[in-house]
């Protein structure tokens, strides 16, 4: 897909559902650490089945970006897994997109009735930045015009934004940024994983997003595009800059454990707390005892782990301490994701067992 995307403006302002489906996911463990890809056209996929269009600028704009390269999509190493470091360009033009195919099929066969398409994944802003870059997904219809819904993030303060086709009043209809609250709006913590979910409903046309800072039920509001199927659900990256303050560096976020499902009813996070961060796990890799701790003296209720074909291959009921202590040395050498369930809801945390 060859996508131009402007943005109109500013504006401010796992545990399922029965009949929720799966549609695409990626943790990135079964990729190499480097480049995704080689080409930036967006023509060829690269590792993963991604496709990359990375641009400095639209043709014939002047622009003081010149990074675009195979090198703005890499897989890196985070410490106890792989997952997506995205780089942003380095002045005041540009874009990245990545992208896998295959939703439009996905979506097609759906069980009836699941209208809500969901994303959910983690993310990393990483540290302090002058850059001005915004990160984030979105979820694009044919047109590759509409953001159906969306997620960004300014790399610079941190601060977290709805995305939506919608027509806000005394504006044209188009793709706007919405701030979450007033100045300075609700900020991913730096240099912290954050667990992330937003959704479009086909029916009402109603976005949603949930992540830490925002109220359980989440930041939602009706957008203008309504009956409008989703084909593409993209990882994006834009210059942020303006003619004012022009961007002069560029930045990089990762992202892991994208997943996208269709359902029937909101299935964001299916917690009440989404900071990921909350909640330590350790050691990590391990050898077969595995400690669970969290910063909300939360009482833990249950474990499960489930491996890379989403399989639960273990579930241990635990006591309600803030605090417990799971003996993995049953299972297999690899990669599973434990999903911790306290009295105050759910996170995921990718662990390696030796």
């Amino acid at each position: 897909m060859k996508k131009q995307l402007l943005f109109a403006g500013l504006l401010f302002g796992s545990v399922f559902s029965v009949n929720a489906q799966q549609l695409q996911a990626e943790n990135f463990n079964s990729l190499t650490v480097g480049n995704l890809g080689t080409d930036i056209t967006g023509n060829t996929p690269g590792q993963g089945g991604f496709y990359l269009q990375t641009v400095n600028g639209p043709t014939g704009t002047a622009t003081t970006s010149t990074n675009a390269a195979a090198s703005n999509a890499q897989i890196v190493n985070s410490g106890s897994s792989l997952s997506l470091r995205i780089e942003g360009p380095n002045g005041d033009n540009g874009s990245r997109f990545l992208w896998k195919d295959g939703l439009t099929t996905a979506w097609t066969a759906r069980t009836s009735g699941n209208n809500i398409i969901e994303v959910e994944f983690d993310i990393n802003p990483g540290g302090a930045t002058t850059s001005s870059n915004t990160f984030g997904i979105n979820i694009f219809d044919a047109t590759f015009s509409k953001v159906l819904a969306g997620f960004a993030v300014n790399a610079s303060t941190k601060e977290m934004f709805l995305v939506c086709y919608s027509t806000p009043t005394g504006r044209p209809v188009g793709n706007y940024n919405y701030s979450l609250a007033a100045a300075p709006g609700i900020q991913l913590p730096a240099s912290q994983w954050s667990r992330i979910g937003f959704s479009y409903n086909k029916t009402t046309g109603q976005v949603r997003l949930k992540g830490p800072g925002i109220v359980a039920a989440g930041a939602a509001l009706t957008g203008s595009a309504v009956n409008t199927d989703p084909v593409e659900v993209d990882i994006v990256a834009f210059s942020g800059g303006t003619t004012a303050a022009p961007n002069t560096s560029a930045a990089t976020m990762d992202i892991d454990n994208i997943v996208v499902r269709a359902s029937n009813a909101d299935t964001l996070l299916s917690n009440d707390d989404f900071s990921v961060s909350k909640f330590s796990v350790y050691p990590n890799p391990t050898n077969g005892l595995v400690n669970i701790s969290n910063d909300l003296n939360s009482a833990l209720k249950s474990v499960s782990l489930t491996d890379l074909n989403g399989r639960t291959v273990k579930t241990v009921e635990l006591n309600g301490d803030s605090s417990a202590q799971v003996n993995i040395s049953d299972l297999s050498a690899g990669v599973y994701m434990m999903n911790i369930n306290s009295d105050q809801g759910s996170v995921t945390k990718k662990i390696i067992k030796n």
